[in-house]
């Protein structure tokens, strides 16, 4: 962001109001696919206007999967209480939630079968992260239960589950470590000799394996040494279907989060955007803003364009100028953002205009976003930031933007990202794109409160994660350090 466009500070504060009530729904699929495997073997200060009002949300109904409606019962990993998000009715809301406790050191008590232990923190602490955008559950259902079979996957499956449970319980961090170094060589002795797909499968948990023990400055020769790998996840694609789909959408999110942070096109193939009605499945609501992320990411830093070769088809864009090609991704990103769905939208949104009223304890005054599932909040979080990027290169041939002022500001975009990080607190949440978007956003900060906001929340970020930040949590505070020194003195 330029230096003119640095964000003015101010003293507003946020309000404290009732918590509504969310619904919690405890992930007994996950804990039968364990089983079965087992047995098997904070700154801105908002100075444009309030959201446009939005109807009230509801909460988005699970269809039954086949491999659930035939699931008989088992009960050797019982699903622990202490594993579920827990919001008190009595409590209030405040811009940062009353913390999730999840307690992984409970999730590896597993007797003498370290196995089971594994598989349990996998399901519970793992596959709902890595499955925020596939309600289908690819990952926390149909890999584990492949697994059965083909022991080299469950072996990935484990060493990703052993190494990223050595970051987050000290306690188990060595015994841990080398179980995951174990299981990792396991799999790549076993994995070759199994089909190409089971082979793209057990690299995405290679992939995740290496993801959660490196810092965001090296996701991009992280991701682009598995993409580039002969046979590698370069291969994938959207449209292949069965479990090369899953496989390409996780691959695409840590690739769109390593761009941000590097400030590089990303590396997969992207098929064009389509966009989506108010009855599309949630699937493909979410699907569709991250390809707008990744075509946005690709046309501001210099990646090939030939995704929009097929606009002129349906007379979308005129011709292949920058100005047309932002026009495009911006004008469908507002209609991604209008179109949204109920379930897609936040159940709460206070905005600065209206902050003294809901929580006068929030010093940081950044608007309050809550949604009613992990994939509407990424969603939204996917949206913020490629409009954002978008406002803050716009052409200077672009005339005035139509609609709600709030949408055209940068500002707000940025607000919006660090209040969605601030708002809500679950292991899910933290996507890989949210947290490029917040470290993005963290650079223009001016506010030592709201400075302070996102330093508490990048730590959060490798409390529940494992994440190492430390990094660029001493790199943020160089920048803001120099940048009070580069305040003109009144």
């Amino acid at each position: 962001m330029s230096h003119h466009s640095r964000v003015v500070l101010g003293n507003n504060r946020v309000p404290r109001c009732r918590r509504r009530e969310l619904p919690q729904q405890a992930n007994n699929v996950c804990a039968l696919a364990a089983g079965r495997v087992a047995d098997a073997e904070e700154n801105f200060v908002d100075e444009t206007p309030a959201t446009p009002s939005l109807h009230e949300s509801g909460t988005v109904e699970h269809e039954q999967t086949p491999a659930e409606c035939h699931a008989e019962p088992l009960e050797l990993l019982p699903t622990p209480n202490h594993a579920r998000a827990r919001l008190s009715s009595s409590s209030a809301i405040p811009v940062q939630q009353a913390r999730r406790e999840l307690s992984f050191t409970a999730l590896s008590d597993s007797g003498n079968d370290p196995e089971t232990g594994l598989l349990r923190h996998y399901c519970y602490a793992l596959a709902p992260w890595i499955d925020v955008g596939d309600p289908s559950r690819a990952f926390g259902l149909e890999f584990l239960i492949l697994g059965r079979r083909v022991r080299p996957l469950l072996a990935a499956i484990l060493a990703l589950a052993a190494g990223q449970r050595s970051l987050v319980v000290p306690r188990h961090a060595a015994d841990d470590l080398a179980m995951s170094l174990k299981f990792r060589d396991e799999a790549e002795s076993g994995l070759p000799l199994q089909t190409t797909t089971i082979q793209r499968v057990g690299n995405v948990f290679f992939m995740l394996h290496d993801f959660f023990s490196s810092r965001p400055s090296q996701w991009k020769t992280l991701v682009t040494g598995h993409i580039n790998a002969p046979g590698g996840l370069g291969c994938l694609a959207a449209s292949d279907g069965g479990l090369n789909e899953p496989s390409f959408w996780v691959t695409l999110r840590i690739d769109l989060a390593a761009s941000i942070i590097s400030s590089e096109p990303p590396h997969m193939l992207m098929p064009p955007p389509v966009s989506t009605s108010q009855s599309a499945p949630i699937k493909q609501v979410y699907q569709h803003i991250l390809l707008l992320l990744a075509h946005t990411l690709t046309f501001i830093f210099g990646g090939p364009t030939t995704y929009l070769e097929g606009l002129g088809q349906v007379d979308t864009v005129p011709a292949l100028n920058p100005v047309s090609q932002w026009s495009y991704l911006w004008t469908e990103c507002r209609r991604w953002y209008q179109n949204r769905p109920l379930q897609v939208q936040p159940v709460l949104d206070v905005r600065a205009a209206h902050a003294d009223e809901i929580d006068p304890q929030n010093a940081s005054s950044f608007p309050i976003l809550v949604y009613t599932t992990p994939l509407a909040l990424v969603a939204n979080a996917v949206y913020h930031v490629a409009s954002f990027l978008l406002l803050t290169r716009k052409p200077r041939f672009v005339k005035t933007l139509t609609g709600p002022k709030c949408l055209s500001s940068s500002i707000w975009h940025a607000q919006s990202i660090a209040g969605i990080a601030t708002s809500n607190d679950t292991v899910e949440q933290w996507d890989p794109i949210l947290i490029a978007a917040l470290l993005l956003i963290a650079k223009d900060m001016t506010h030592h409160l709201q400075q302070s906001a996102v330093l508490n929340r990048l730590r959060r970020i490798t409390e529940l994660t494992g994440i190492n930040l430390d990094y660029e949590i001493e790199s943020l505070q160089s920048q803001w350090r120099m940048s009070r020194y580069e305040e003109p003195i009144a």
